[in-house]
């Protein structure tokens, strides 16, 4: 008989149209279970909450014994407390338990800084067969980080279950999902005093991320649940029952910024906008100033994660993460007389609304938004290349949270730039010499595409000549192109587009034929690859930002020869992407015209043969070629 005597509630969520009765025999390793209990006390108005996590694993083939190292990890707002790990080998009814865990900081370098730790240990004596066992419990010390749970995981998934006890005068609230397609079971009990809510799945797969998808917050099944009140006395007390609860804490927290002593902060303020008028002017120059000057370095340290640090600390000794910049951004602005405020913001990884998800969960970032001649400026200074007037690329469409005042806030949505804010042009001129065709070429580059260029080189670029970059970014022609005369311009110009220029000699490129020779004006093939895998993905194709790429290639006609075939022209348009191709003859010169054009930020599953269709028609142009024969 049940402990739970007064009553029970049983809700099924979902009833899909298949069971997940699944047989997981092929498989490598998977889950049996993965359980969380949660339990909160409230003792004079104090919550006492720890988390019982208990996990077990099998090791169906030795082919994934690398999963017997394991990690917990935890930081100033938890602590790991009685972990019990230890490896059951069935055929021979043997138990061997884990007797060295070690302690260590999860980053630590001159990047990113973090309070985060962890318990690392490895399972013994894992073989096939194997079945590990782990069980701890996880203090935490703010009632407003219960966390989420996710129902799958990257393997399968035997049983899963979420509980969670809690007394009766205490409100929990929970929004789950991606669960629409799965028979989760929720169970309500009450029993002397509390209530627990149970959620418990059984067989669920394995999820897998792919290339360039959303995050796995998109797709995973999970659930968030955070406690909205408690009543004392007859008195109910808010904890995160909606985002203004959420904006108190952040009220709270900004009330611990050191402002003292910021006439250094004021001194630059002056300087740089001395001979300037316009508001707009001398938010650009703030702005820019920041960007140039402050390097960003990450920060996760308690509340000090949550902290930004004084204005005045952060110019001495330039660097500061989000938080950090974006408070100095409010204080130079604001002392220039330009109505600013500090933002909390998610980044395009976390799918969630503050109205829905109003816990430390919904965001991950800080940024400023100025409002000048009544247009609000969305300011990143953490995104060192994005010019004046541009939001981050990873915050479009994100909600974002506004500290008007102490009592006061209000949640926008970030705008998606149009495509015609980030173009790239290229001007080619293409002549032929014997079987090489040499191009002398220039790209401009505005916007997102100059910001991701600028930041791949330099990322990523180290020790590799130009050429060796270029040849391995742009990937022009085949592979026996070469560069010279490569030149940037304004490089560190943020209000000008980046303009690359190269010669390049592509042997070998030219095809023959009798006395007719073949050539294709295509040796920026952009997209050709991005064909999507229908039968496989499962899940919608993330697109950073909106763009479009617009070529004109003049191809000069060699003295002797005279054109024979030119391409029709070719365009496929779609509101969301598209590319059109167009050629014409002017005189000993033949000229392409091309623009290709995304629209979107995601390509959803159910648009994928569309996408395909689009890629499809896009590379079948790529392969049309001009015809030049002898002029006999």
């Amino acid at each position: 008989m049940s402990k739970y005597i007064r009553f029970i509630v049983t809700i099924t969520l979902c009833f899909p149209l298949l069971t997940l009765a699944q047989d997981f025999s092929n498989e490598d390793y998977i889950y049996l279970k993965r359980h969380e209990h949660i339990k909160i006390k409230l003792i004079n108005k104090q919550f006492d909450i720890a988390k019982n996590i208990s996990e077990q694993a099998k090791y169906l083939t030795a082919k994934k014994l690398y999963f017997a190292n394991e990690s917990i990890g935890f930081d100033s707002f938890t602590s790991i407390e009685d972990i019990d790990a230890y490896t059951l080998l069935p055929s021979t009814n043997t138990k061997v338990k884990v007797d060295y865990i070690e302690t260590k900081r999860e980053f630590d370098n001159g990047i990113f800084y973090s309070d985060q730790e962890s318990k690392n240990f490895t399972f013994p004596a894992v073989t096939k067969g194997a079945v590990t066992n782990l069980n701890y419990n996880e203090v935490l010390k703010d009632p407003r980080f219960l966390g989420i749970f996710r129902f799958g995981t990257f393997v399968p998934t035997k049983s899963a279950k979420l509980s969670i006890e809690f007394p009766k005068n205490v409100t929990i609230g929970y929004i789950d999902f991606n669960t629409k397609d799965y028979p989760i079971e929720f169970k309500k009990e009450n029993h002397n005093g509390t209530n627990v809510y149970t959620w418990s799945i059984e067989n669920i797969k394995g999820f897998q991320g792919e290339d360039k998808s959303e995050s796995a917050l998109y797709f995973l099944p999970h659930i968030i649940i955070y406690i909205k009140s408690y009543e004392q006395n007859g008195k109910t007390y808010n904890v995160l029952n909606d985002v203004s609860d959420l904006y108190k804490w952040y009220v709270s927290l900004v009330k611990q910024i050191d402002k003292k002593s910021l006439d250094n902060v004021h001194t630059i303020v002056k300087d740089l906008t001395k001979n300037l008028t316009t508001q707009r002017e001398k938010a650009e120059a703030i702005f820019n100033w920041v960007q140039d000057n402050i390097t960003y370095v990450a920060f996760e340290d308690g509340l000090g994660g949550f902290i930004p640090r004084s204005a005045s600390s952060v110019c001495d000794k330039r660097y500061g993460d989000c938080k950090d910049m974006a408070n100095l951004l409010y204080e130079m602005l604001n002392y220039s007389g330009i109505e600013s405020y500090r933002t909390w913001i998610g980044t395009r990884d976390r799918p969630y609304s503050y109205f829905e998800v109003p816990t430390p969960m919904v965001d991950n970032h800080m940024i400023n938004t100025a409002i000048i001649d009544n247009d609000t400026i969305f300011l990143d200074a953490t995104d060192s290349y994005v010019p004046f007037g541009m939001p981050s690329a990873f915050t479009q469409t994100k909600e974002a949270l506004l500290g008007i005042d102490q009592d006061t806030f209000k949640v926008i949505k970030v705008p998606i730039q149009p495509a015609d804010k980030s173009v790239t042009t290229v001007n080619s001129v293409f002549t032929l010499e014997n079987s090489t065709l040499k191009v002398s070429e220039q790209r401009a580059l505005t916007g997102y595409e100059k910001v991701d260029f600028i930041s791949d080189y330099t990322y990523k670029k180290n020790d590799k000549t130009e050429e060796e970059y270029l040849n391995t970014t742009l990937a022009l022609g085949n592979n026996k192109t070469s560069y010279s005369n490569i030149s940037k311009e304004n490089f560190d110009n943020k209000n000008a587009p980046l303009i690359l220029k190269y010669d390049l000699a592509i042997n070998n490129y030219a095809k023959s034929v009798a006395n007719k020779v073949y050539i294709n004006l295509n040796i920026d093939r952009v997209l050709s690859k991005s064909k999507v895998d229908i039968e496989t993905r499962k899940y919608s194709k993330k697109i950073d930002h909106k763009f479009k790429k617009e070529f004109v290639t003049t191809f000069k006609i060699p003295e002797g020869y005279k054109v024979s075939h030119v391409p029709k022209n070719l365009q496929f348009e779609n509101p969301e992407y598209g590319f059109s191709i167009t050629y014409s003859q002017k005189d000993n010169e033949i000229i392409q015209h091309k623009t290709i054009y995304i629209n979107t930020l995601s390509v959803k599953k159910n648009d994928f043969e569309t996408w395909n269709a689009f890629i499809k028609s896009l590379t079948k142009a790529y392969k049309k070629s001009i015809t030049i024969e002898q002029d006999l």
